[in-house]
């Protein structure tokens, strides 16, 4: 979590209007990669120690987010607040005197009445353009629950690079971007690779992920489906001779709330028996705290990483005629979200890879963001 003490000036004046003004609800607005999930972390830990003590919970649609904040906060803070998912805020029995809650524009129009009958006081961050939920609220649903409602726009883009911001928006051109937002020029350009074959491709990106990744700074490969989790595993283990049946990713139990219990339990075991630095992360597997400690590369979908961001980011499969969304159905404007969403995850590094033909989304990035990747290792 970014100190204090690193905050711009607009976040920092954010977190003590929100502080200074508890009696009324607030929304923390900003283009990806602005720190919304920051503001609102330290938030959390302002309300922690505030006197007399108040009672706080936090919510969040994905655990890979309520995860994340949590380990942004201090021992203390942890005690006294409530972590959930919106799905399981049900399960929580206790009224409270603030909910704060991130990625709004994601929480089910069904969990609204349970997340309004938890609090009169909301402060939340929502995006609307990375909405990529089809069970979401509607914005006159989220206006209505959070209005009214002190707006704080962040307008300093602190994750993201230029390059990534461009190929961002060129694919999703409909995203709102508001007067005097910043973003770093850092000359790093995006990598793009073709590959003979979906073998090739595939672990052409792996060996890269595996080389670029350190202690503390993982790496993370999207794919925009189960299934494609399942193919990439399954060549990473062929190639790398693991021992043992792959199990695959769809294994899992349902919990009481719906939930489905560590869905990748079995193949995050089978992994690390085989001392591989791939785990499969989200819906609650995986964990963060893993590359604190060793060199790790995550395996997740692109609705996984809502909410995180690494050093180096890995879009494989970006193929002609390739959906990038999972739904039946799909649509253009699905699918750029959800391309928006994804390419935004990276903090320093863009690889962008396919094989056959290219997908449209590819065509559509200005060239002077890419270069050629050329690969490190032998080929397949």
């Amino acid at each position: 979590m970014v100190p204090v003490n690193d905050l711009d000036a607009v976040q920092t004046r954010a977190i003590e209007n929100i502080i200074d003004n508890q009696d009324k609800n607030h929304w923390v607005k900003g283009f990806a990669g602005s720190g919304k999930t920051i503001v609102l972390t330290h938030v959390l830990e302002r309300l922690a120690s505030a006197r007399p003590a108040i009672k706080v919970c936090f919510a969040t649609y994905t655990h890979a987010l309520k995860d994340l904040v949590e380990s942004g906060l201090s021992e203390n803070a942890k005690s006294k607040i409530d972590i959930s998912t919106f799905t399981a805020l049900k399960t929580l029995r206790s009224r409270y005197d603030i909910v704060v809650a991130d990625e709004m524009q994601d929480i089910p129009s069904r969990n609204l009445p349970a997340l309004a009958s938890k609090s009169d006081k909301l402060i939340i961050a929502a995006d609307l353009d990375q909405s990529i939920y089809r069970s979401a609220c509607s914005v006159s649903e989220l206006s209505a629950a959070v209005k009214p409602a002190k707006e704080h726009q962040l307008r300093e883009i602190h994750r993201i690079n230029d390059t990534i911001f461009e190929i961002a928006t060129s694919v999703y051109s409909d995203v709102e971007i508001v007067t005097n937002t910043t973003v770093r020029d850092d000359g790093e350009l995006a990598r793009i690779y073709w590959g003979s074959s979906v073998k090739d491709e595939m672990l052409t990106m792996y060996a890269e992920a595996e080389r670029v990744s350190a202690k503390e700074r993982p790496s993370a490969i999207l794919l925009p489906t189960r299934k494609l989790l399942d193919q990439f595993i399954s060549l990473v283990a062929a190639d790398n001779s693991y021992v043992g049946v792959v199990p695959s990713v769809n294994d899992g139990e349902r919990s009481e709330i719906g939930e489905q219990a560590d869905p990748f339990k079995d193949v995050n075991a089978y992994l690390k028996r085989n001392k591989s630095p791939l785990q499969v992360f989200g819906s609650g597997s995986g964990s963060l705290y893993d590359s604190d400690t060793r060199k790790m590369v995550y395996l997740m979908t692109y609705h996984s990483s809502k909410g995180l961001d690494f050093a180096n980011v890995f879009l494989p499969h970006l193929t002609d005629g390739m959906s990038l969304n999972a739904m039946k159905g799909s649509t253009d404007l699905e699918e750029r979200r959800l391309f928006f969403v994804a390419a935004t995850r990276a903090r320093e590094r863009l690889y962008l890879s396919y094989h056959d033909e290219p997908h449209r989304f590819i065509e559509e990035i200005p060239e002077e963001y890419l270069e050629p990747f050329r690969r490190q290792k032998r080929a397949y």
